[in-house]
Formats: C-alpha cells, structure tokens, sequence
C-alpha cells in the first residue's frame, strides 16, 4: 500500500475523519482505532489475503472499492473483528464479520447474453444466491431483471432486453446493492436471428443455507475478461499528479485519445528518447513492429506514434487489438557518453493531456540508471488502467529491450 495512506491513518487522531486519495492502492489497510474513512476515487486491493481489517470499534469506511486481484473471489476481501458500519463500499472478493452478509454471492462476474434480436423483446432465465435482500440497479433502459430486488438466498431471475439494434453491442455494468456492492458485466451482440426466449444463461451451485455464515465459501469460476466498449473521459475527475507505485483508471481520467509530453532538467549534450512497448500476456512484445521509437514512429495498428520534431506522442487505445495487454511508455539515454545517466537528469515528468492536462508524474529517486520504465498502461478487467512505475536499469536500452523480448545487437 502506498505509505502516504499509511500516515495518514497512523498519524490520525481516534474518532477523525479521514479523506484518503484516489487511485489504487495496495493493501492491506488494518484499522486500528475509531475513524470515519472516506474514498475519493479509491481503490485498495490486494494480490491475496485481506485487503481491509477493521480492529476497532467505531469504525465507517464509505465510497471506496476493495480488491483482491490474484486469488479466489470466495477469499476474504474485507474483515471486521468489531460492529462497523460501511456505506457506499463495492467489493470484489468475500466479507467476515458482517452477519449474514457474510454468506453465498453466487453470481458470475460476467454475464454472457451470446446473440440476440435485435428490436425485439430477449428473455434470459438465470438463478442466483445472495446473502442479504439485494437490490439489483442498471442504467440502461433496453434491459431489466424480474425480480430487481432479491431476498437473501437462492433467486430466480428473468433478465430482459429489448429495443436495441443491429448496430449496437450490449455492454452493461450492473450493480448487486446490499450493505456492499458487487459489480456485474453484462455482454450481448444483437443480430438478424429470431428472438430469444428464457435461455439459461447461469445456474447458481445449490447451497445448504443452514450453515453459519462464518463457514459459507463460495466455489465460483475465475472472473471473464471483458473489453469496455466505453472509452470516455470521466470529466468530474480532476487533474491528478500520480505517485510512484500508483495506479488509477486511464480510461476514467483520459479516455481512449490522448497525447504525451516529456520535460525534464538534463546537460546540454544529452539526448533522451521515447521508446513504448506494445506487449501481450506474457509481457514480451510480439515482434519488431511493436516497439514504437525514433526509427519506427508508429505502431502496427496506429494506437502509438511518436512525433520526433517535439518528442510528444499521440495514443489511441482503441486502435489495439486482441495481442496488446500492455503498453511500456520508457525513456533511454542515448548511448555515446558513458558517464550519462539519470542521476543527472532533475524533475523528469511525464504529462498526459487531452483537451489539458489530466495525469502527471515526477521521475524521483533516480540514479545510475540508463534507461527507465516510466509508465505502464494495463488491461484489467476490461478497463484499460495506468500504473506509475519510474524504476529502471543501469545497463542501458538492450537491458530494456530483452526485458520485453525484443533482442538487439550491442
């Protein structure tokens, strides 16, 4: 977890109330005194193990979103030893300690519709369980559920879409509301077929419910994947200047368009350059083409090009294909002077803009390092992300490329 949060709860007095930042942050948070802890655009996660624990009376935590990343959603995400009170917190593992909300969530990440009719009515059956009464909340007019409010326990749902055309894929976030919130992916593609009636498109493990709610454990599927098909700026986020090992939602604060900037302090005679990696699931780049520097401006698809007359580059995210996870955005010294490197180079900063300046990022910390991996921008979940790394190697540009697969000849 970022240290800033740390002090901020460490240094807080009993019975405060606490404004964390937004972005993500890695857990766990361990609360150890009374406070009321609010997110702003927050994001705590964790690889495994908890990510929140509550160990103290008096306790809220509201408006922010908890996070296990690399384990089971049945694992414990939030847990309390005391009564504490949460409101507005979506949630993305299990609970413990919360009563009955500590019971079954049987509902898929990711719902797959398949294809439907277009302008026509759709039916889809499905069966769920939910620990506490739930209130099922969807934005988009062309699609209900039957019944929007469930009672705690196993559910029969009707999900119903109508009225949307050939043109247009179904993509929906659906929100399960109960003390926390689950968020769902709802995905179809509307077609010339007849309509479709009552097609099971999940069906819930079934449950002995007499259990504690302290011994339910889920045994639910990892979670799909899911490409958004809404790339748009979020414009109520204001401007953010990112810390090292942060990570926020490059689609919320800058949509699918944006353009690069680089400025720093450095000696007259040294020349730094851009080089942006193009990578696929296993982090390496899938050939030549995708690396994208002052000898290849641009990237297969155009979603990269590098404009050399100023350094800026211009990106659209939408333009990747199915092969592009990943996108390193690095900067190297260029050979010639051996004595060149980053311990010399002062406030190095990174700028993306879209109509102004959205995200910003200081290099801090540098020192004999040649070549640095600045940012990367990640697929996750769907939604395409950015994490601020400013870290690097001492042993210059062909470290960087074998690292991503890429081999040079020194």
């Amino acid at each position: 977890m970022d240290k800033n949060i740390n002090q901020i709860l460490d240094s807080a007095l009993p019975g405060a109330d606490i404004t964390l930042p937004s972005g993500e942050f890695e857990g766990p948070v361990i609360i150890t005194k009374p406070l009321r802890i609010s997110g702003k655009n927050t994001t705590v996660w964790a690889k495994k193990g908890k990510v929140i624990e509550i160990k103290s009376h008096g306790v809220t935590i509201e408006n922010l979103r908890a996070e296990l990343t690399e384990t089971d959603e049945s694992d414990i995400a939030v847990k309390t030893d005391f009564p504490a009170e949460v409101k507005n917190v979506e949630v993305l593992g299990s609970v413990s300690g919360f009563g009955s909300e500590d019971g079954y969530f049987d509902v898929p990440r990711t719902i797959e519709l398949g294809e439907f009719a277009s302008d026509a009515e759709n039916t889809f059956s499905l069966s769920v369980n939910v620990p506490e009464k739930t209130e099922i909340i969807c934005g988009i007019r062309e699609l209900s559920f039957t019944p929007n409010v469930l009672h705690s326990g196993r559910n029969d749902l009707t999900i119903t879409v109508s009225g949307i055309s050939d043109k247009t894929l179904l993509y929906a976030e659906v929100l399960f509301k109960t003390r926390f919130i689950r968020r769902i992916y709802l995905t179809g593609k509307p077609g010339n077929i007849p309509a479709v009636k009552n097609k099971c498109v999940y069906t819930a493990p079934e449950r002995d419910f007499s259990q504690a709610p302290q011994a339910l454990l889920k045994e639910q599927t990892a979670p799909t994947d899911v490409i958004s098909f809404d790339l748009r700026q979020d414009s109520t986020l204001s401007a953010l200047e990112m810390q090292k090992g942060q990570r926020v939602s490059l689609t919320k604060y800058c949509g699918s368009q944006f353009k690069i900037f680089f400025t720093c302090e450095k000696p007259q005679q040294m020349e730094i350059d851009p080089y942006i990696f193009l990578l696929g699931e296993n982090d390496k780049a899938p050939g030549d083409e995708y690396l994208v520097f002052f000898g290849n401006e641009s990237s297969p698809n155009g979603e990269i090009k590098y404009f050399p007359h100023d350094g800026h580059i211009e990106t659209d995210i939408s333009k990747t294909d199915y092969r592009v996870k990943k996108i390193a955005l690095t900067y190297a010294i260029y050979a010639g002077n051996e004595n060149n490197c980053f311990s010399s180079v002062k406030n190095a900063r990174i700028s993306i803009r879209t109509d102004s300046e959205r995200l910003s990022f200081v290099m801090n910390g540098l020192t004999s390092e040649t070549a640095v991996i600045a940012l990367e921008f990640y697929l996750y979940k769907g939604e395409w992300k950015i994490s601020a790394v400013g870290s690097g190697f001492k042993d210059g540009m062909a470290r960087l490329c074998n690292h991503y697969g890429i081999q040079v000849i020194e």
